[in-house]
């Protein structure tokens, strides 16, 4: 403390005290922990005991059995030891005070104000300590608390904290920020304390407070090598190294039987746990852990390569990498067709289980992987052959599989079981891997952005004070129902996603989306400066953790690769530069200790001061968006440079400046001729089949439509004329423009119109309707309350893989989770009649307890893949009650379908998709209008146990670590489904078309 200008008579009162020896479940941290855990609570002080001699005192807390008699005695001054007359062990601190502080034992229940306390008699039961200062008009005093390791006096403090303020003033200044926004100046002070408060030697943490544990992997470990920690980068890596199996070869395929098979068994020698994996401790403790963290480490490894160029540090890891590759592709790509698996492989990795099927995001992984390993291998003569072979089958599996070409992204995964679908619905992680995996071409990465502008939640981020500039995060999907780690906001999820937008090009919406997530997590959250690991607007969990590694290694990356594009390649001895400056950015500047850039723009000059102070001085290739179409002039170091228009880049024309291998680089950029300006009509709704592009200036060249949803066009002179396919969906065409001698791709988004049929709607039944039940009974093949109590055993995949439980119902972290599925209620209704009521619409149900009363079917073997019965007559609409499961693995996907076929063999359908009409038997869906919605009416929903039809759920209950929005009892779905009323009906069936579920069908009651 530091006083100035104090009045006489003032004093400074202290209190401490309140240690418990608990460990908090999350080590006190912010939403895991309660707040409270940190208050000076009087129970708190139970059993806490003070020594106090003259400006120092000795807590002992924690208390544990004494050893031996010689235990009492804790506190030594000299060569005199003090009897702490407890028999018990305790832990202790140490605390000094300025020499001429005043120190009491107070009382711990008297804190209604700072007076009681002070004036309170020693509570040895609740005791704290006390203390006063009589301050001085100026004066330095120092505080400590520490553990009595070492004897440290109030004399030698001094030093200590100059030394400790040393340290931190350095830490500060190691990364240096100057740019137009105030909100992001500060960063790099707060970054660098981040990244340094993740580093323990020999290895980074998965968090810096919460989960301060090692383990190899998630993005933590990023942070080093762009923030210049070169050294701690490989004793990370090369510690682990150490933890690399390499004498245990591969050995049965065992799915962990107590964990109903969602997992494999943790036991070394099984087919995941031998030669390749990488375990989760360093320095060769060799034991199994349920994660696949080889991937991020290795890709770690890889960028450690290209920051660092050390061709002798790349032989003595090549070892690890070919290890590594072999058991990816022994273990994931078992049936050897290019596409891999996912076991747990990346942060959002809990609850995510593929059952053996192809997965975009792992095999982006793979293809980086191998296709960087083979252009090591070259560089340090070993043969690389297989593993480019390798990359080139993945990539091509990956488009042929993967790729929707008639929507434009990448699907999440491919099943390998049952009729082996695509599912469609991807998360941020599947589009933000495959373009840092650089398994997406240009056109294409500009695709997939589209998907995450159209089809990914956004949130808007509203604070007091804040001006509303359109700031928003993105949820991880749009997956239901909710489960731990698929549908969340995530610092690093939102800014790998914000490093996709700068890889394709789009600087103003990169910075937008890492602008809106920094200042949310910096600014409005509990932790200022913090870099959480989930946000405030998680609706869920809501703000969790601070200073979490994941987060703190995508900022660094996203700071340095995105913001001022320094992206290394030393092993090749080059240094791009993609500056992803906002287009209104006059100025910046970052000074990190391999590197600093100062940019300044002024009119038509672009002026960039670089120097580079590598292991190795690199090649530095500057990738420049156009100012104007027309360069004058481009020196480097005040000579004219080696400049040229780069090709298949999409949005804007680019320059791109060879700048040489100086240390210091002055880069002078003349523009000229005219500003682009290309196309005039603005991304919209075409509501007809036939429209135009206008172009102005550029010249069209060519049209490319990758999702052929032209029917045809034709290039005018200054326009495009075209057809298109009405299909509902969002597409985008890309022109190929000329002008001023840049030749780019200008993309153009719309979306077509098309009517989609309804899935559900209210139904008020009239005086003249006439309703028809159908006879179900013949067609029963269990009851209801069966469905999570069969074990699904087949079919199953032959690899190791994370699945659902046996039970049907869970997930690879949940693994023996079970639901309270009750029809007691509904039976009961249905009475004597064996009918239940719903809006005067009679459903026919049996209310014998023992009576079977539903046709399940599913994709596995338990039951049929199809359900036929007869029916007759006409009718207008059908009421369905359904009944059965689904998961977050197959949301936004058609998991079964109804369907009805006429006399003449013409079919109606009615598809069964998660969340629209399509619900979980033991839950609700969430519907917040955010995150997570279902994109349609909501349904009624029957009961189970109480056989009442309500639309909203009157209670909900919880299903431990699984749902919070569970139903006690279960309940079944109405559905309504318009029919031909012209036509003969023969036939309703109901298929099941998506793996893991079962979908039943309770009865059926025709509307004539």
């Amino acid at each position: 403390i530091e006083t100035a200008d104090i009045p006489s008579g003032v004093s400074l009162m202290m209190v401490y005290g309140g240690a418990t020896g608990k460990k908090f479940s999350r080590d006190g941290d912010i939403g895991a922990d309660p707040e409270s855990s940190f208050y000076l609570k009087p129970e708190y002080c139970k059993d806490n005991r003070f020594i106090i001699r003259e400006n120092v005192f000795q807590l002992s807390y924690g208390l544990t059995k004494a050893q031996s008699e010689e235990e009492r005695y804790e506190i030594q001054y000299g060569n005199k030891k003090t009897d702490t007359g407890i028999k018990e062990k305790p832990k202790t601190l140490i605390g000094i005070f300025p020499a001429h502080a005043a120190i009491q034992i107070a009382d711990a229940e008297k804190q209604n104000s700072p007076n009681d306390l002070l004036l309170s008699a020693a509570n040895l039961n609740m005791p704290v300590v006390t203390g006063t200062i009589s301050l001085k008009q100026k004066e330095t005093l120092y505080f400590l608390i520490e553990k009595p390791e070492e004897k440290i006096t109030y004399a030698s403090i001094s030093a200590l904290f100059e030394k400790a303020e040393a340290a931190r003033k350095k830490l500060a200044e190691r990364i240096v920020l100057q740019t137009p926004d105030p909100y992001i100046n500060p960063l790099g002070g707060a970054l660098a304390f981040a990244a340094d408060a993740i580093w323990e030697d020999p290895s980074y943490m998965h968090g810096a407070i919460a989960w301060r544990m090692r383990l190899p992997a998630w993005r933590g470990a990023y942070c080093a090598d762009p923030l210049g920690w070169h050294d701690r980068a490989g004793m990370h890596f090369s510690s682990y190294a150490l933890s690399q199996v390499t004498k245990i070869p591969a050995g049965p395929l065992v799915f962990d039987t107590a964990l109903h098979i969602a997992r494999q068994q943790e036991k070394m020698g099984t087919a995941m746990f031998s030669n390749g994996y990488i375990c989760r401790n360093p320095n060769g403790d060799i034991r199994p852990h349920h994660y696949d963290m080889n991937l991020v480490f290795v890709d770690q490894l890889l960028n450690h390569f290209n920051y660092t160029g050390d061709i002798g540090y790349v032989k003595k890891m090549w070892p690890l990498l070919k290890l590594h590759l072999q058991w990816e592709k022994r273990n994931f790509d078992a049936d050897g067709d290019g596409l891999y698996d996912a076991y747990a492989a990346i942060w959002a990795s809990d609850a995510l289980q593929y059952s053996g099927g192809g997965v975009t995001h792992s095999s982006a992984y793979n293809y980086r992987a191998n296709k960087t390993v083979a252009q090591l291998a070259k560089l340090i003569g070993e043969d690389g052959s297989i593993y480019e072979a390798e990359a080139s089958k993945i990539f091509t599996a990956m488009q042929n599989n993967l790729w929707l070409k008639d929507k434009g992204w990448y699907a999440e995964n491919k099943d390998l079981l049952g009729l082996k679908q695509v599912h469609p619905s991807a998360g941020l992680w599947t589009v933000y891997h495959a373009i840092d995996g650089g398994a997406a071409t240009p056109p294409q990465i500009y695709q997939m952005l589209r998907y995450v502008d159209n089809y990914i939640p956004h949130i808007p981020v509203k604070v007091n004070g804040l001006k509303d500039e359109g700031y928003y995060e993105l949820s991880t999907t749009n997956w239901q129902p909710y489960t731990w780690s698929i549908n969340n906001v995530g610092l690093g999820e939102n800014l790998q996603t914000a490093l996709s937008y700068w890889q394709g090009g789009e600087n103003d919406n990169a910075y937008k989306l890492w602008k809106s997530t920094l200042v949310e997590s910096m600014y409005t959250s509990a932790s200022p400066g913090g870099f959480q690991q989930l946000s405030f607007y998680d609706a869920i969990r809501g703000e969790l953790y601070r200073d979490f590694a994941d987060g703190v290694g995508t900022t660094a990356r996203t700071l340095t690769e995105g913001l001022f594009g320094i992206l290394p390649d030393a092993v090749n001895k080059k240094l791009i530069i993609r500056p992803g400056f906002p287009t209104d950015w006059q100025f910046a500047k970052i000074a990190v200790p391999d590197i600093s850039i100062d940019f300044k723009q002024s009119g038509n000059s672009s002026l960039y001061t670089i120097g580079q102070s590598y292991n190795q001085l690199l090649n530095i290739m500057l990738q420049l968006k156009a100012v104007k179409d027309k360069v004058e002039s481009v020196t480097v170091n005040g000579k004219p440079a080696k400049w040229k228009w780069m090709q298949d880049v999409v949005g804007h024309p680019m320059i791109e400046v060879e700048a040489g291998n100086a240390k210091i680089v002055l880069l002078k950029v003349e523009w000229g001729g005219n500003s682009f300006e290309n196309i005039t009509v603005k991304e919209g709704y075409l509501q007809d089949s036939k429209g135009s592009f206008v172009l102005s200036k550029a010249k069209c060249i060519a049209v490319i439509d990758p999702q052929q949803v032209f029917s045809n066009s034709s290039i005018q002179q200054n326009h495009v004329d075209f057809a298109t396919h009405a299909d509902g969906t969002a597409h985008t065409v890309f022109l190929q423009l000329q002008q001023g001698g840049a030749i780019w791709f200008e993309p153009v988004s719309f979306r077509t119109v098309m009517n989609v049929k309804g899935f559900y709607m209210d139904f008020v039944p009239g005086e003249q309707s006439v309703f028809k039940t159908v006879d179900l009974q013949p067609y029963f093949n269990d009851k209801v309350t069966q469905i999570f109590k069969n074990k699904y055993l087949s079919p199953r995949p032959q690899s190791p893989t994370l699945q659902i439980p046996w039970q049907g119902i869970g997930n690879w972290c949940y693994p023996l989770t079970d639901a309270n599925i009750n029809d007691s209620g509904m039976r009961v209704k249905a009475g004597v009649e064996n009918k239940i009521y719903f809006n005067k619409i009679p459903f026919a149900t049996p209310s014998a307890m023992d009576a079977k009363n539903i046709i399940y079917t599913s994709q596995w073997d338990n039951y049929p893949k199809l359900a036929t019965v007869p029916v007759s007559g006409k009718a207008q609409h059908a009421y369905l009650l359904m009944a059965g499961s689904t998961n977050h693995q197959q949301s936004q996907f058609t998991n079964a379908k109804i369907i009805v076929t006429y006399t003449d063999g013409s079919t109606d359908e009615l598809p069964l998709i998660n969340p629209s009409n399509w619900y979980p038997i033991e839950q609700d869906y969430l519907e917040d209008g955010f995150a997570f919605t279902t994109g349609a009416p909501k349904p009624y929903r029957l009961l189970l146990k109480t056989g009442e039809f309500v639309k909203d759920i009157p209670k909900l209950t919880s299903i431990k670590g699984f749902s919070s929005r569970a139903i006690d009892g279960g309940a079944a779905t109405v559905l309504e489904m318009p029919l031909n009323k012209l036509k003969e009906l023969k036939t309703i069936q109901l298929v099941t078309l998506a793996n893991e579920v079962v979908v039943g069908l309770m009865s059926v009651t025709l509307v004539e």
